[in-house]
């Protein structure tokens, strides 16, 4: 008999032990068996609210847009602007949550109870009762060591820092925007010489042939001449695709499907020629401009106000209490009952996590001007990265429209000289492919520019800015 208690306890632990691993819900029969299992599950998509993207209020196809057109356009509707800028709306409810501290609260609290009463002392029993109540109660906190003010300042600099940061992917949209746009300029640029050298290569085809018809020249002529035009056919074929991804890629930019036909206007040539200010007053600008500077320093101060919250545990708390209602036996109480009084709430021994949190706070603190001074630096070699591109793009064009020239009386001149006779098919080939060369790094010494620049201006963080003056003056 002594045994009983053993045995029951075992099994009460057996019983439980078994209870641990069950499923009452079935909710692991939704997860894999193993982790090499695939997820399978389907989840509705909201028509509604969160469902495709919707298609623009206006007909954009075939459509030509300008560059700052098309960075407002993206701005309104590429979903990263919607994220960080819902970010910043929920940072702000938390920045009202916390200066909601600074009020009292009051809350109604009811019951309603049936059970026996017994004096232990006189032993005596009531029997079984009802109890009914109802109080209405105001609190405000008076005193905490500074917790509040702390919470608050905490709260404005991360509405600060969510701010920044939805200027931060702003300027990153508009960017990639603006690198879409000069893709596409550039895709455009390039299919047109395909077409070009097409119709060259057919020219020199034609060429051939009727020289090898007079007996001129030997048939290998026409033969390197239908390669040349094989192979200009394909790059066409190469440019007219790329050139459509491209176009792609800057409505998804704008966030719009890839299908919409946006065409963009050309820019005039004469924005190649532009005087580059000092590297000095450059870095002081992106300094004071860049939106990651600000949301570091936002940063900075939201972990100040974290070490003062924790340094603010150590005080007491004091709060007023106050209360009115009513108590009785029956369904509708009517005993009245009050309080007035103070309550101090002094925590003696937390098991030390005060203590650690003070330290893990300034630990944080120490972390936050590190990266400070590291997206700092990070900024510095930006501008300085892409101030000396700019200055190597500009050279770059120089070079390449000296190239273009050399190429074009080049191939002029062997033109002529295998219409002479005094040239051959391959001179003419040679000619004409330098021509197509020429004419192909000039394009691209071109968009190397155009990049450089927009990825300069952002990296002083003026991009955004003139952007939408531009986009204003266009309305």
């Amino acid at each position: 008999m002594k045994r009983s208690p053993t045995i029951l306890c075992l099994m009460s632990l057996s019983l439980l032990t078994g209870c641990a691993n069950l499923d009452p819900w079935g909710e692991f029969s939704k997860v894999p068996m193993s982790r090499s299992q695939p997820f399978e599950g389907n989840i509705v998509e909201d028509k509604g609210n969160g469902g495709n993207i919707p298609e623009p209020a206006e007909d954009l196809n075939g459509r030509t847009l300008s560059l700052a057109e098309c960075i407002t356009i993206a701005l309104e509707r590429n979903p990263q602007t919607a994220t960080s800028w819902q970010t910043a709306r929920a940072e702000a409810a938390q920045l009202g949550r916390a200066k909601a501290e600074y009020l009292p609260t009051v809350g109604l609290t009811s019951s309603a109870a049936r059970g026996d009463e017994a004096e232990l002392d006189d032993k005596v029993d009531h029997g079984t009762q009802n109890r009914y109540d109802a109080v209405f109660g105001v609190r405000w906190l008076l005193f905490d060591g500074g917790g509040r003010e702390a919470h608050v300042e905490g709260a404005a600099a991360e509405l600060l820092a969510a701010g920044f940061r939805h200027n931060t992917v702003l300027q990153d949209i508009a960017l990639a925007v603006e690198e879409a746009y000069y893709n596409l300029l550039a895709a455009d640029s390039f299919e047109n010489l395909a077409v070009e050298t097409v119709r060259q290569r057919d020219y020199q085809l034609r060429l051939a042939e009727a020289r090898h018809r007079a007996g001129v020249v030997a048939k290998s002529d026409v033969l390197k001449a239908e390669a040349e035009k094989a192979a200009a056919d394909l790059d066409m074929v190469r440019a007219k695709n790329a050139r459509h991804v491209a176009k792609g890629r800057l409505a998804s930019a704008m966030g719009l499907r890839v299908s919409v036909d946006v065409q963009v206007a050309d820019i005039p040539e004469g924005v190649y020629r532009q005087e580059m200010a000092e590297i000095e007053p450059l870095l002081e600008e992106a300094a004071r401009n860049r939106p990651e500077l600000k949301t570091a320093l936002a940063q900075v101060r939201s972990q100040e106000a974290a070490v003062r919250v924790a340094e603010s545990r150590y005080w007491p708390a004091v709060a007023a209490d106050t209360g009115f209602g009513w108590l009785g036996r029956s369904f509708f109480p009517s005993q009245e009952q009050w309080s007035v009084g103070l309550a101090v709430d002094l925590p003696l021994f937390t098991g030390f996590d005060r203590t650690y949190q003070l330290r893990g706070s300034k630990a944080d603190l120490a972390r936050a001007i590190a990266e400070r001074e590291g997206v700092l630096q990070g900024v510095e070699l930006e501008v300085w990265t892409a101030y000396w591109q700019i200055i190597e793009a500009s050279q770059a064009i120089e070079a390449a429209e000296r190239f273009v020239s050399s190429a074009e009386e080049s191939a002029r001149v062997a033109e002529g000289e295998y219409k002479n006779g005094t040239g051959s098919i391959i001179g003419l080939i040679d000619a004409q492919t330098a021509r197509t060369a020429a004419h192909d790094r000039l394009i691209q010494a071109r968009l190397d520019w155009r990049t450089a620049m927009a990825r300069f201006e952002r990296a002083v963080g003026r991009s955004l800015a003139e952007r939408r003056e531009l986009a204003v003056g266009k309305r």
